[in-house]
């Protein structure tokens, strides 16, 4: 009998461990506890690894560390900007990251579910809500209660609805009217520069061979590093990415680099400098970034940023600051390994391949991959057919002792890898 059919997958275990878990767990945590659950077998790292790649709500805090993104979710709070229709009719329009607040597991298999919520109305009755389509987008129907809810209350179209996350894990909401004249402008303002420039950041972190990062991807790895923990949240998502940063959304799929807008050094407005003229005191800012609005940022949340987020000082920010060359961009690296920063699957293999007494030469991350993806094939074909040629099958052996990685874990197919759309389906949201 085959270890696929006597122990759960790699990825089922992952996903059992993680979501049992209150707190985000280390790949070694993940390791330990996984043997509760079946065998450890060679290249165990690696099929951690992949199986974290299989699953949306496995969400990277910080490096080798991840979260479950429906724990994750817990006492974050989200801005919603009403409608005219939606205050009149009773729904909230979803966009992906509003989706995967209300519906964390929709992202993992891109279909709906049963899914009832428990919707507290502050100062008012708790209602249940479910998600339905409304004009080919995923929305959230709340009711006639809703309706009566703001109307007491006084709301209009434009109005801010804050959205508190009680326990993701049960289905539990709570939801504010902010009145939009009770707005501060520049204090929402500085929150949305810093989701901005976190997002740059996580954007040009991603090595994966894509045109861009999935939008509800890009959202969950923002909830991970706790962005939302925060109780002011900034406006719409993709409003302020449209906004505020250098990012553009793409074929309507994702973020990435808005490559022919990036030469915009030349239009850097130095303020202030030091007396010795060099020119190193200088503080240099985005145009396209209100002076005043930046300083309100940096002077309100310059703690969050020096714990959490990038800032000032910082080599990626300071990157985005300067026109870069093109060879020295991740996705335009001049030189044969495309792949010049690691991924979690290379260093998994770069550490068994150290603990190794292997003679043959370490693989670039590149060059790991395209045997990786070799591997697969072979792997495939044995599957399919029952069988390999002689050749075939020398071959793969060679392949699983080069790579370290055990063929079963590419077996691992139960859960579906998450999905890049070269054209998504109207209910992607």
């Amino acid at each position: 009998m085959a270890t696929s059919e006597r122990y759960p997958s790699y990825a089922t275990c992952v996903a059992k461990v993680l979501s049992g878990s209150a707190q985000p767990l280390t790949v070694d945590t993940l390791l330990s506890r996984i043997k509760e659950h079946r065998p450890i077998t060679k290249g165990a790292r690696s099929a951690v690894y992949r199986a974290i790649g299989q699953l949306f709500q496995a969400v990277p805090v910080a490096p080798s560390r991840y979260g479950w993104l429906s724990s994750l979710l817990g006492k974050n709070t989200f801005r919603h900007v009403l409608t005219g229709e939606e205050v009149r009719r009773g729904f909230l329009m979803l966009d992906e990251l509003e989706h995967a607040v209300f519906f964390p597991q929709f992202f993992q298999t891109y279909q709906p579910d049963d899914r009832k919520l428990q919707i507290e109305l502050f100062g008012g009755p708790t209602i249940e809500a479910e998600a339905y389509i409304e004009r080919k987008t995923w929305s959230l129907r709340l009711g006639s209660t809703f309706i009566e809810w703001i109307d007491e209350l006084g709301g209009q179209g434009r109005d801010d609805l804050l959205i508190f996350v009680d326990d993701a894990l049960t289905g539990r909401y709570q939801l504010r009217l902010q009145p939009r004249e009770m707005r501060d402008p520049n204090v929402i303002q500085g929150r949305n520069i810093q989701l901005a420039l976190l997002a740059e950041e996580l954007v040009s972190e991603d090595r994966r061979a894509r045109t861009a990062m999935p939008t509800a991807e890009l959202a969950a790895r923002i909830i991970g590093r706790g962005f939302f923990a925060d109780a002011l949240p900034p406006d719409d998502f993709h409003f302020v990415l449209h906004q505020y940063s250098l990012l553009r959304f793409h074929n309507g799929v994702g973020y990435s680099f808005d490559l022919e807008n990036m030469d915009f050094a030349a239009d850097m407005v130095p303020s202030g400098s030091d007396e010795s003229g060099d020119g190193f005191g200088e503080a240099v800012v985005r145009p396209d970034l209100d002076r005043e609005a930046l300083n309100a940022a940096e002077m309100m949340y310059s703690d969050f940023l020096q714990d959490d987020m990038i800032g000032q000082g910082d080599d990626e920010w300071e990157d985005l600051l300067f026109e870069p060359e093109a060879a020295d961009m991740p996705f335009f690296d001049s030189s044969d390994d495309l792949f010049d920063n690691s991924c979690a699957s290379y260093e998994a293999y770069v550490e068994a391949y150290q603990e190794s007494d292997s003679m043959d030469g370490m693989l670039s991350h590149s060059d790991f991959h395209l045997l990786e993806a070799e591997l697969e094939t072979l792997v495939a074909l044995e599957q399919e057919f029952g069988y390999l040629l002689a050749d075939q099958m020398t071959r793969k052996e060679h392949l699983i002792e080069r790579l370290f990685i055990d063929p079963e874990t590419l077996l691992d197919n139960d859960f579906p890898d998450y999905p890049d759309f070269d054209e998504p389906p109207f209910w992607e949201n």
